[in-house]
């Protein structure tokens, strides 16, 4: 039995335990019973020699009393030494007996003799030939303060010692039995209450030796500790097949970020080296390489930041700021860029709110959020901001016309480097990642960020900030 099981150890320490239980109980229960029929035989040898000692006032000789003999045979019975009486005066020499008993089989002690001298009824336990235990009751008569008579009424203890005896063979045999019996059912329940630890450590090696995140372990009807233990391990599989799935794309969707302009990059050169160029091809090139460059540089940045806050690494420098200030200027910065497509920036309405936040970070939030308006809205059209004071919270829309988003990809816009339109995002130069930074943002300051959008109709972003947030700058 190896005891670095936990269900080894779980049967031996309640093996050990109610092994302690039963042994403390059975030699309780035998001093017990012990106990109450040696008192049992003191209480009838008492009886008796009370009986004799009203009979021992009559005169006697060395024949029994009469009567005596019948009380002794059908009340006690005296059968085999099973029940005895002897009288003696206060001399100490025998007056009367049943017929069953020599006075040289055991002899008056000098202990008991001495005691009835005083008045005083002895108990004693003599063993006599055969090895056969007799238990004595040594009662005087006194009158007058002048010891009359001694009763002495014996019994034998065959019956009791062969009730001790059969009692302990009993225990002897039981209490070893029952603990066999335990070990089994110990090892059987313990098998069974830990065999959803048994499976989740088998999914455990299994999913380290490489097999599928997919695998779950069934959950048990009764939803005790064991099966909140294979709930919450559940939970981390499905929390780490998320993250290894978002992993996996993540680095799939920068290798394709990063592939593009490298390929341009590439080819150009490639193209501008492999023949004398005129001083104007030249700068073509080098200024077409230099916004492949600016873009990749981009990306690499908003990376590093999203790879700092999935390791909870970006610290925000939370002062008082008023966020109209802030929308204010982002929104003069976006006129110039929206002028260039004719769209239009129009502040619907601008509440002066104070919030406790980081202004570098919430910036770049409003600005990832109004330029993606601008640039999905076609020319001609306009982009709308607003800003309310919603007492505990400042609530931020950025509402544009432009083409909208399909339902079906609203639940992953702000993933990483996801794009509803690959081809047209890429034009536009965006990276993929500025809507994933800004919830990461809005989320690090404890508020929430949604979008309502429809093909056609344009795109509602909302932004509900906390005056004052519990900061919990967490990756998203």
């Amino acid at each position: 039995m190896k005891f670095n099981s936990l269900r080894t150890r779980l049967t031996a320490w309640y093996v050990v335990i109610l092994g302690t239980i039963l042994i403390l109980f059975s030699l309780f229960l035998y001093f017990f019973l012990s106990n109450r029929l040696y008192e049992s035989i003191d209480n009838s040898l008492k009886v008796s020699a009370t009986v004799v000692a009203k009979s021992a006032t009559m005169k006697f000789n060395q024949s029994p009393l009469p009567g005596l003999d019948a009380f002794f045979e059908q009340v006690l019975g005296y059968a085999n030494l099973n029940k005895f009486y002897r009288i003696y005066d206060g001399s100490g020499n025998v007056g009367s007996r049943s017929k069953n008993i020599t006075a040289a089989q055991f002899p008056l002690s000098q202990e008991a003799y001495t005691k009835a001298l005083r008045g005083e009824t002895t108990y004693e336990t003599q063993v006599i030939e055969g090895n056969h235990s007799i238990r004595l009751i040594t009662m005087p008569v006194i009158d007058e303060g002048k010891l009359i008579n001694l009763i002495q009424v014996g019994t034998s203890l065959n019956a009791v010692q062969e009730t001790l005896k059969n009692l302990r063979i009993f225990l002897f045999t039981a209490v070893p039995a029952v603990l066999a019996l335990t070990t089994l059912m110990g090892r059987f329940l313990a098998r069974r209450a830990l065999k959803p630890v048994s499976k989740i450590t088998q999914t455990a090696q299994e999913i380290a030796a490489g097999a599928d995140l997919g695998s779950r372990i069934p959950v048990p009807e009764v939803t005790d500790e064991i099966g909140q233990l294979v709930i919450t391990f559940n939970n981390m599989l499905d929390r780490l097949e998320s993250s290894f799935r978002q992993m996996r794309q993540f680095s799939s969707d920068a290798s394709h970020e990063l592939r593009t302009p490298l390929t341009v990059l590439k080819g150009q050169s490639e193209l501008v080296l492999s023949k004398d160029r005129n001083k104007n091809e030249y700068l073509e090139v080098l200024s077409s390489n230099l916004e492949e460059i600016n873009y990749m540089s981009k990306v690499l940045e908003d990376l590093f930041i999203l790879s700092k806050s999935d390791e909870n690494q970006v610290p925000l420098d939370c002062k008082p700021v008023n966020l109209k200030s802030i929308i204010e200027e982002v929104c003069r910065h976006g006129e110039i860029i929206a002028a260039e497509k004719n769209i239009r920036i129009f502040v619907a309405y601008l509440e002066p709110v104070m919030i406790n936040g980081d202004a570098v970070r919430l910036r770049q939030m409003f600005w990832n959020v109004i330029y993606n308006g601008i640039k999905y809205t076609p020319p001609g059209g306009e982009v709308k901001i607003a800003l309310r004071d919603e007492g505990d919270y400042a609530y931020i829309t950025v509402q544009d016309n432009g083409i909208g988003i399909a339902e079906e990809h609203l639940p992953f816009i702000f993933n990483r480097f996801y794009r509803v339109d690959k081809a047209r995002s890429r034009r536009e130069g965006g990276s993929g990642l500025g809507l994933s930074i800004s919830k990461f943002i809005v989320e690090a300051h404890g508020g929430k960020i949604e979008v309502e959008s429809r093909v056609g109709m344009g795109s509602r972003f909302k932004v509900r900030l906390p005056k004052s947030p519990a900061l919990n700058p967490l990756p998203t």
